[in-house]
């Protein structure tokens, strides 16, 4: 009787770890589901070529850095985090016509609680002073003279988007001292746009002289519009 009561025993603690394992693999799958599923609502929402007029090719682009600037610790921190689990679109640029670009990115978070809070150091004071400051070294770095940057933050929200952030630059600058040729001073427009839709963050960075890019807008609606179908 004892044996027998043993063996059943077993037979239920055999039935119950099944259980519970049966239990974890199903989760597992969901999730690794649920992921892949993120994964290709990115790849449709992000920038692409079919977005711009005629014109426009694409390029490199480069992930960024940590700038190492206490004023940056927000924003830093979100590239961190952000950067290596986003879709990122190549940069767009006009072969004929200079310091005219537009890239973007796409990152589907798990809630739209993460999703806002990865928005809130785009609100943060220091967030001018970090843009600002990091414009300015790129440039000067880069053998520009007399370059002076001043950020505007916008509170402009896109229509279809639930919420944004976003900078508008005012870039001027005097190109590197080449020997035998005047020195050319030019001013260049940044915008700096970040939008969430449920719980998805979408990012982008126009360059244009003179003034902000035209197709700006229509370029942010087109990727808003394709994450709202999605989500």
């Amino acid at each position: 009787m004892s044996k027998g009561r043993g063996r059943r025993r077993s037979g239920v603690a055999l039935a119950v770890a099944c259980t519970l394992a049966c239990a974890v693999v199903a989760v597992i799958a969901t999730a690794a589901a649920a992921a892949g599923n993120d994964d290709a609502i990115e790849r449709k929402a992000v920038l692409r070529a079919t977005d711009f007029p005629a014109g426009w090719e694409k390029a490199s682009r480069r992930d960024p850095t940590d700038s190492g600037l206490d004023v940056c610790d927000g924003i830093d921190g979100v590239n961190a985090a952000l950067v290596p689990i986003s879709t990122r679109s190549p940069n767009f640029v006009r072969p004929d016509t200079d310091n005219v670009l537009a890239n973007g990115s796409v990152v589907v978070l798990k809630s739209t609680k993460q999703a806002r809070g990865y928005l809130e150091p785009y609100r943060e004071p220091d967030a001018v002073r970090c843009l600002e400051t990091v414009t300015e070294t790129a440039l000067t770095d880069a053998g520009y003279t007399a370059v002076s940057v001043y950020a505007t933050p916008s509170t402009d929200v896109p229509a279809g988007a639930d919420d944004a952030a976003g900078f508008d630059l005012q870039i001027t600058l005097t190109s590197a001292v080449v020997t035998g040729r005047p020195d050319v001073t030019a001013v260049i427009y940044e915008d700096v746009v970040v939008v969430r839709v449920g719980r998805a963050l979408a990012s982008f960075s126009f360059l244009n002289p003179e003034r902000s890019l035209p197709d700006r807008d229509e370029l942010v609606d087109a990727v808003i519009g394709r994450l709202e179908s999605s989500l």
